[in-house]
């Protein structure tokens, strides 16, 4: 999948590369992103304030303002094939 990364605290750093799928985990809900925003955060990620990397990865992925549509949920989960729904951090 195609995602917008950067290397944190590396100003200018941003890059828009081929990733892996991220592993889907046991009770995940499954959503296709829609649409992505570009916030106040993200301004000073990109300009190398702050910032981490998930463990054992060197690039953080931007995207935390998404709306998505979810595609596979498991029955307990509250939500449903369909449901429009926004990513929290």
């Amino acid at each position: 999948m195609r995602a917008v990364t950067l290397a944190p605290r590396q100003a200018r750093s941003l890059d828009l590369e081929e990733i892996d799928e991220p592993q889907r985990e046991q009770g995940a809900v499954l959503v296709r992103t829609l649409a992505l925003g570009i916030c106040g955060t993200d301004r000073e990620l990109i300009d190398g304030i702050y910032g981490e990397a998930p463990p054992g990865r060197e690039r953080l992925v931007l995207g935390h303002e998404s709306l998505g549509r979810v595609i596979a949920a498991p029955p307990s989960s509250g939500f449903a094939t369909g449901d429009l729904v926004v990513g929290i951090v």
